[in-house]
């Protein structure tokens, strides 16, 4: 997502502090029932191959972003376009989506409820070259045929993982390259401290780092490079609510009650990540306020007598234990997540046996709910508090847990039939309240993204999102 946001420019674009500023589109309206937006396109906008660049290039951009056969993950979330579900779940055809060209200059989008989030998802909808994926299939987007819209353009992609670029000189913006580097260098492949020492060597300029012992380096050392900022993301337990002693939600709740979430961020982690017993990630700023349950503020030995009773209802004990079979994605920091849940689990009467698995292997498990634990890592594109409730609709594909609750369901199809953001925002507030008290998942952590960006790089930003386009920064 990082590299895409260098590459492609949807309708609308980011800007260095996330916000929703234009990008292919110079302008757009929506009508006040807001069901109708329509985009005004730049002048003389071309791709990196000199053939223009059209409104017929985003009708058939967001066909295939929606066709089955693209297979897209974030394409539910543009549901709301007439057409969408149909076209994404192969039961209607790409001419009746609600994304049309009334003439070469313009895209208008119908909808069939309004979508508060539609500005923001426009901006990682990105336009691809529908000219050259018709005549080179999936070896469009390897260099050097490749052709984008974004700033920047791949020259090569070499086997260790980097990935050259240089500027697009036919990118609308080319008056902002006087700010930007000649040429950026994307390397991927390399684990953190392979990157912490290229970068205390000069060889990078920004380098992510993701492992609790190199977190602790870069701060000790670097401590004046280093930048650290929530995101969009966050951390549950994902609980199968149809299987075993998981069918009752006591066993769930008491699950809650019995994680110290301060020792699990602060000391088995150790990224600096967020406790929270709330749902949506504490950086999504347009959902203010967050539910959190009622034993929240407990001490944990009245949490722990609490978890003991309701267990002990269920004839649960550490005489009478159960066993839960927890999978994950194989991974040293997860396996040593859920080595720690068992320890705050085992005193009363629950035992993990943890199975890291190889990722085919994962996600076939989970499609089959061949577990009662998963680990669950979820992340929104944009701020949007839509990308964490709506995942609990009983017929949404990112349901793993199997949570059915009609009322849900009622709320979040009314949230997402408003216009006023606040109002949405206020519907999903009681959504939360629900699962804070059926516990489909557990809500262990906030996520927090670190870097280390070196002195000599001008315009960084700090923001929450998953990505800041390097045309807005430079080198002293």
């Amino acid at each position: 997502m990082e590299i895409a946001a260098d590459l492609f420019v949807g309708l609308t674009a980011t800007d260095a502090r996330g916000a929703i500023v234009p990008g292919c589109a110079a302008r757009w309206s929506v009508t006040p029932d807001g069901l109708r937006y329509e985009f005004t396109l730049r002048p003389g906008l071309r791709w990196s191959d000199g053939q223009p660049l059209t409104a017929a290039d985003f009708v058939a951009s967001y066909r295939r972003l929606l066709t089955p056969a693209t297979g897209a993950l974030l394409g539910y979330r543009y549901d709301a376009i007439r057409g969408a579900r149909a076209l994404r779940t192969g039961t209607g055809p790409a001419e009746a989506l609600g994304v049309t060209a009334p003439d070469g200059a313009r895209v208008r989008v119908d909808l069939e409820r309004p979508d508060t989030d539609f500005p923001k998802l426009a901006a990682v909808a990105y336009v691809v070259p529908t000219h050259l994926v018709e005549r080179l299939g999936r070896d469009w987007a390897k260099p050097p045929s490749i052709v984008v819209n974004g700033a920047w353009l791949p020259r090569s992609w070499a086997q260790n993982g980097t990935l050259a670029l240089v500027r697009n000189p036919v990118f609308h913006d080319a008056a902002a390259f006087p700010r930007a580097p000649a040429a950026l260098e994307w390397i991927m492949g390399i684990d953190d401290a392979t990157r912490l020492r290229l970068f205390r060597a000069g060889g990078l300029d920004v380098a992510q780092i993701t492992e609790g012992s190199q977190l602790v380096s870069a701060r000790r050392e670097l401590s004046g490079a280093l930048r650290s900022v929530p995101y969009y993301g966050g951390g549950w337990i994902g609980l199968n609510t149809r299987r075993g002693v998981l069918r009752d939600a006591r066993v769930r709740q008491a699950l809650s009650l019995a994680v110290d979430r301060e020792v699990l961020a602060g000391k088995v982690r150790g990224l600096g990540e967020r406790p929270t017993e709330s749902v949506v990630p504490e950086a999504v700023a347009d959902y203010p306020q967050h539910a959190v349950p009622v034993h929240a503020s407990w001490p944990m030995p009245r949490r722990l007598a609490a978890a003991r009773e309701l267990l002990r209802q269920l004839g649960i004990d550490r005489s009478r234990p159960q066993r839960l079979v927890a999978i994950f994605s194989a991974n040293p920091l997860t396996q040593r997540s859920f080595l720690a849940l068992n320890a705050m689990w085992a005193p009363l009467g629950l035992g993990v046996d943890a199975r890291g698995l190889e990722s085919r292997a994962y996600n076939v498990a989970l499609s089959q709910r061949d577990y009662d634990l998963m680990d669950y890592e979820p992340f929104s594109a944009v701020q949007s508090a839509t990308s964490f409730i709506g995942r609990f609709r009983s017929d949404s594909f990112l349901n793993y847990m199997g949570y059915a609750n009609p009322e849900a369901d009622r709320l979040i199809d009314l949230a997402e039939r408003q216009r006023d953001p606040a109002a949405r925002a206020a519907h999903y507030l009681e959504v939360e309240r629900l699962l804070l008290r059926d516990y489909p998942v557990l809500p262990l952590y906030s996520g927090v993204a670190h870097r280390l960006v070196a002195p000599r790089v001008r315009g960084w930003v700090d923001n929450p999102g998953l990505a800041l386009p390097s045309i807005h920064l430079s080198v002293a």
